[in-house]
């Protein structure tokens, strides 16, 4: 379903808690909620599909009259995730869904729990889809490119040259014409959205199944970002066709069809109920990328905790080590501080006790600021960081 703002805290929830919400008050106090115009919200609640109270209805309510019950939303249909994506403003007014499992149960009033059993409904509800015998009247899909070949053919009957004919006027071009536009006439009846993208020439053909996308190709596809060039135009028409889906299935499903016994052309209707298929093969496929996905990414948070506890306790030991270094060096300075105070007194030297203090005083300083304890260097070791509190203090548990 259609995302409704642009927030980095977005989240799923169930239609028919949305539903509830958008029955629950009058537009303009649940707007007042949210923080955004009545108008707005309505627009954002109906391209999700939402059916609002109808006009009157808090009205009657205030009436004390009897009023239509919040209706059921309509079943999850294949590809869709069930599910309606909200921004933060809508956290305290609708809940958040609960996440799906990838061991589902999948099955909806639309979809059969078995993908076969899907398969075999969708062809019964597509019936014969008949191949247009020219691009009089297509998809709108393909508006775009015909109109980009009508204005070559004209530019071409001025100028006599070549190269401003059409790119897509050769017979087997033309085929692959009819054969997308069928398809995606079949797919627009069973409510999924084909369209394309062009550009110099290039095609590239895509549909949505629910809440999944998808790219269509003729031929051996390797690189799927970039579109269809036209066939040469010297290529018959019957030239073998082949046409696939850039889906990479972890289960058999058929995502590749060619010209055999049967045609392209006579495909159709099994073509458009095994691309459904695929649509809601890759959600179900997504529930688990999306589990596995959350697995990795703790496993990898656990192991930079690992490397990072690791090394806090190589500092640590080296802090340790480096403080029982230090109070060995205080304590020969100290013990050297005593002996020469000892070396003095007996005569060894002739030196004024003023001169002996002051010296004492110095030395003794110095010694205090390698000693590890005086110093609080100790401190470095003495602590066990707390990876979730990384500002422990000293004394904490």
């Amino acid at each position: 379903m259609k995302v409704p703002m642009n927030s980095s805290d977005s989240y799923l929830a169930r239609p028919e808690d949305v539903i509830a919400f958008a029955w629950s008050a009058p537009m303009r106090e649940l707007a007042g909620k949210v923080g955004i115009s009545d108008v707005g919200l309505r627009k954002l609640l109906v391209s999700n599909g939402v059916v609002l109270p109808p006009q009157g209805h808090w009205n009657r309510v205030n009436a004390g009259r009897t009023v239509p019950a919040p209706p059921s939303p309509r079943p999850r249909g294949p590809g869709e995730s069930g599910r309606i994506r909200l921004d933060a403003r809508f956290r305290d007014l609708v809940p958040e869904a609960a996440a799906m499992s990838e061991e589902g149960p999948f099955v909806s009033g639309a979809v059969p729990e078995d993908l076969s059993d899907l398969r075999e409904a969708e062809l019964k509800a597509i019936g014969r889809v008949a191949v247009a015998r020219d691009l009089s009247k297509t998809h709108p899909a393909l508006g775009q490119l015909l109109k980009r070949e009508a204005q070559l053919r004209e530019q071409a009957a001025r100028t006599g040259y070549s190269w401003d004919e059409p790119k897509w006027g050769g017979p087997l071009a033309q085929r692959q014409l009819r054969i997308i536009d069928a398809l995606f006439r079949a797919l627009s009846r069973r409510g999924h959205a084909p369209w394309t993208r062009y550009s110099q020439g290039e095609l590239e053909l895509h549909v949505t199944i629910g809440d999944r996308h998808f790219q269509l190709g003729f031929g051996g596809r390797s690189n799927w970002r970039g579109g269809e060039r036209p066939p040469a135009k010297n290529l018959p028409v019957a030239t073998e066709l082949t046409l696939s889906v850039d889906f990479k299935s972890r289960s058999p499903l058929v995502t590749r069809w060619s010209d055999g016994d049967q045609k392209l052309e006579q495909q159709i209707p099994q073509i458009t109920a095994d691309l459904i298929v695929v649509g809601e093969a890759a959600f179900r496929q997504g529930l688990l990328e999306q589990r596995e996905w959350e697995e990795e990414r703790k496993r990898r948070a656990l192991e930079r905790q690992r490397a990072e506890i690791r090394k806090l306790e190589e500092k640590r030991v080296a802090d340790l080590q480096a403080s029982g270094e230090l109070l060995r060096k205080a304590g020969e300075i100290r013990a050297l501080i005593e002996q020469v105070g000892a070396a003095i007194e007996r005569g060894r030297f002739d030196l004024p006790k003023t001169q002996l203090e002051r010296w004492r005083a110095w030395a003794s300083a110095h010694a205090d600021s390698l000693d590890p304890v005086l110093s609080g260097q100790v401190l470095a070791h003495l602590y066990v960081r707390d990876l979730d509190d990384p500002i422990a203090q000293p004394g904490s548990d």
